[in-house]
C-alpha cells in the first residue's frame, strides 16, 4: 500500500467512518517522515512494518519491526516532560484553562475518537506539584499588573480590574451568612498590602461588614440591587391580592406599579449625587442607601465566573483556587476591551424601545500560553536537577520508547493493534 493512499477525497471506504484520531507533535512527525526516507537496519528490506500501535490518551505509540533482521524501533507521537506525555498533560490545560469539565471533556475526545484521558490523569496533572503552583503564580502576576494599572490612571473607577480575590471552604468557614465578613477581613488587607489606598467599599447588606469599614476608616456603601431588590416584593403586598381585600388591603390602580417603582428607584440612587437630602425628598423609603455605588462590574465578573465555576458542580478546595484564578486572569487580560462598531436591536416585547450594544473585539488568551511555559519550564529544570543529582538511579520502563531519550508513561491505554491487524482490549492503568 503506498504512502499516498488515504490522501484526497473520502468516498466511504468500509474501515474509514470509525478510525481513530490522534495528537501528534511536530517536531515528531518530522522525525518520522526522516525515518522513512533514511536507510535503517537491514540493507536487504529497508521497509518496516508496524508491529504494535498503542494509544496512550491522545499520543499513538508504534512499534515498526525490520521483517527481514527482526530489528524493531519504536516511534511515539508526542515526547515526554516529567514521566507523562506532553500532548496529554497540555490538553489537559487546554480544557481546564477554556472552562470546561473532565466529564465534558471526555465526552467530546469519546465521541470525536481522538483518544481520552481519565479522571485519575486529570487528578494527577492538577496535583502536580507545579501546575497548581503556576497558575496561582501567573495569576498573581495578573493582579500586580491590575495595580499598576490602577495607580497610573487617573481614577480607579476607570480600571474595573480585579487586584485582591479570597476564597473559603465550609470546611474552612461553616457559617455562610458570616463568610462574606471573613473573605472581607482577608481580601480588604491583601489589597492594601499592594499600595493601594482604599476611600470607600461597597458590599451587600452585612452590618458587620459596615462596622469593620468604619473601623478602618472608610466610607461605607451598598451596591444598588440589595438596595430595591425587596421593593417590588413588597409592592405586591398592595398591588395584588383577593377579590374580598380588593380596596382594603390592595388597590388595582397600583397592579402595574411595581417594577416601574423599582426602576425608578435605581434611577434616584443614580442621580442623587450622594446628597442625602435630596434623595431623601426624592424618594423616603429607601433613604439608608443614599450612599450606594453600582456593582455592574462586579456582576459580571460574577457571571463569567460560572464559566470556570459552575454553581451545580462540587470542587475540590484546590480546584476550585485554581479555576478561580483563572477567571481572574481571563477578566483582567480580557476586562473593557474596545468596541469595533455599535449595533442596535429592538426587543419583540417593547418595539418603541431600541437600545444600542457594543461589538468588541476578539478575546485574547496570553495567559494560557504564560501558564503552560512556564509549568513545562519548571518541569524540564526539575528534570535537570534529579538528573543531575543521580544518573544512575533512573531505571526505564522494558519498553521504552528509543525517541530522544523519552520513555511510555502510565496514561490508559486505549488499545493495541496488533500485526495481523486485529484490536485488543487493554484494560486500564
Amino acid at each position: 500500500m503506498g504512502l499516498l493512499t488515504y490522501l484526497g477525497i473520502y468516498t466511504g471506504d468500509e474501515d474509514a467512518s470509525d478510525q481513530d484520531l490522534l495528537v501528534v507533535e511536530r517536531k515528531t512527525f518530522k522525525s518520522l517522515c526522516s525515518g522513512l526516507v533514511q536507510q535503517y537496519g537491514c540493507l536487504s528490506n529497508p521497509s518496516w512494518t508496524i508491529a504494535s500501535f498503542i494509544k496512550k490518551g491522545h499520543v499513538a505509540r508504534v512499534q515498526f519491526v525490520c521483517p527481514h533482521c527482526k530489528q524493531s524501533r519504536v516511534w511515539a507521537s508526542c515526547r515526554v516532560l516529567s514521566g507523562h506525555y506532553l500532548a496529554n498533560q497540555k490538553l489537559v490545560h487546554a480544557v481546564t484553562c477554556a472552562g470546561m469539565l473532565p466529564c465534558q471533556y471526555m465526552n467530546f475526545a469519546l465521541f470525536a475518537g481522538v483518544g481520552v484521558v481519565k479522571q485519575k490523569y486529570i487528578s494527577s496533572v492538577y496535583l502536580n506539584q507545579f501546575y497548581q503552583q503556576v497558575v496561582a503564580d501567573v495569576a498573581e502576576e495578573s493582579m500586580k499588573a491590575a495595580v499598576e494599572r490602577v495607580k497610573e490612571s487617573l481614577t480607579m473607577l476607570q480600571v474595573e480590574r480585579i487586584v485582591g480575590i479570597s476564597t473559603l471552604s465550609r470546611q474552612q468557614h461553616r457559617v455562610a451568612q458570616t463568610r462574606e465578613v471573613a473573605c472581607t477581613k482577608i481580601v480588604l488587607p491583601q489589597v492594601i498590602a499592594r499600595g493601594l489606598n482604599i476611600t470607600e467599599v461597597a458590599h451587600d447588606y452585612q452590618a458587620t461588614i459596615k462596622l469593620y469599614v468604619r473601623q478602618l476608616g472608610m466610607v461605607n456603601s451598598y451596591d444598588t440591587w440589595h438596595g430595591t431588590k425587596n421593593v417590588a416584593k413588597q409592592l405586591r403586598h398592595i398591588c395584588a391580592g383577593t377579590v374580598r381585600t380588593r380596596d382594603r388591603t390592595w388597590f388595582t390602580e397600583l397592579s402595574d406599579k411595581a417594577r416601574c417603582t423599582k426602576v425608578h428607584l435605581y434611577w434616584c440612587m443614580r442621580n442623587c449625587g450622594g446628597n442625602p437630602d435630596r434623595l431623601h425628598a426624592m424618594i423616603m423609603n429607601i433613604s439608608k442607601h443614599f450612599q450606594c455605588r453600582d456593582t455592574y462590574w462586579v456582576e459580571s465578573f460574577n457571571h463569567q465566573l460560572l464559566t470556570y465555576l459552575p454553581k451545580r458542580i462540587h470542587f475540590h478546595t484546590k480546584t476550585f483556587e485554581m479555576r478561580m484564578n483563572l477567571a481572574v486572569m481571563d477578566w483582567n487580560e480580557n476586562c473593557q476591551r474596545m468596541a469595533t462598531s455599535h449595533h442596535e436591536y429592538t426587543d419583540v416585547r417593547r418595539p418603541d424601545h431600541h437600545s444600542t450594544y457594543n461589538v468588541l473585539v476578539k478575546k485574547t488568551y496570553r495567559f494560557v500560553n504564560n501558564i503552560w511555559s512556564m509549568y513545562v519550564l519548571r518541569n524540564i529544570t526539575s528534570q535537570q536537577i534529579l538528573q543531575d543529582e543521580d544518573d544512575d538511579d533512573m531505571v526505564l520502563p522494558d519498553d521504552a520508547a528509543m525517541y530522544d531519550g523519552d520513555y511510555v508513561d502510565s496514561e490508559d491505554d486505549d488499545y493495541v493493534c496488533s500485526e495481523d491487524g486485529g484490536d485488543d482490549e487493554e484494560e486500564d492503568n
